[in-house]
């Protein structure tokens, strides 16, 4: 996919989003932090020992890289610089990852099984937000309008581009009366005597809601238009 970029691209793409879930959040950062030295060290000892042994097993036939899947660097004419990258990028994932660990065990918590089970906790609670849409007369005109599309896209055959459109448009009404949903109840609860400020807040969260409707009819039309007015004239 990458041609010449190939390797260094797979490598990019396999590290560094652990390393951004691991040190953009500041629970994990502020831990691991304290031991970024040793960190450092760690991957500065399993970077040299991979680059010295890499080229011996390449050499001794273990595996080969196609040339037009990698630049044709090599640093001190020895190692590609792209095994260079990946064992920087493998050993500071690596250790980060055991100082996380670690520092988790020594607090008494398995820091793995408790991420595992937050997202399904997450997706619960979204879950059982929706049924707010059951609570709002608004949100269920969408949802019976959004079957309607979507009975009428699968009939019509429509293109995959077109239902990447339709998705995305459905998704962001519905997303939009339900955020106005909340917005309405949030400000009911605060001022139920609704002066001024507290109405505008509520017609500006439904004038979203309208903006996002008519985007999505538009998005309507130039999809099922030309399929159903020739059969009507």
């Amino acid at each position: 996919m990458f041609e010449r970029w190939s390797y260094l691209g797979y490598t990019l793409l396999f590290c560094l989003p652990p390393l951004a879930l691991i040190w953009l959040r500041r629970e994990f950062s502020g831990r691991i932090a304290r031991d970024l030295r040793r960190i450092a060290g760690a991957t500065l000892v399993l970077t040299l020992y991979g680059c010295l042994i890499w080229p011996v097993a390449m050499s001794m036939g273990a595996w080969a890289y196609g040339g037009d899947r990698v630049l044709g660097v090599k640093l001190f004419g020895w190692v590609h610089v792209e095994d260079v990258v990946w064992w920087i990028l493998v050993s500071f994932l690596l250790a980060s990852f055991i100082a996380l660990s670690t520092r988790y065990e020594d607090e008494g918590v398995d820091v793995i099984l408790r991420e595992a089970g937050r997202p399904w906790r997450a997706f619960g609670h979204a879950f059982r937000g929706l049924r707010i849409v059951r609570l709002e007369r608004n949100a269920t005109i969408h949802v019976a309008a959004a079957i309607l599309v979507v009975l009428a896209a699968a009939l019509l055959r429509v293109s995959a581009v077109e239902w990447m459109a339709l998705v995305l448009a459905i998704a962001s009404v519905v997303s939009m009366e339900i955020m106005n949903s909340v917005i309405e109840r949030i400000a009911s609860r605060l001022e139920p005597g609704q002066d001024e400020g507290i109405r505008l807040i509520k017609d500006a969260a439904a004038a979203g809601v309208l903006v996002t409707a008519a985007a999505a009819a538009a998005i309507g039309l130039v999809v099922f238009a030309p399929r159903i007015l020739p059969a009507l004239l």
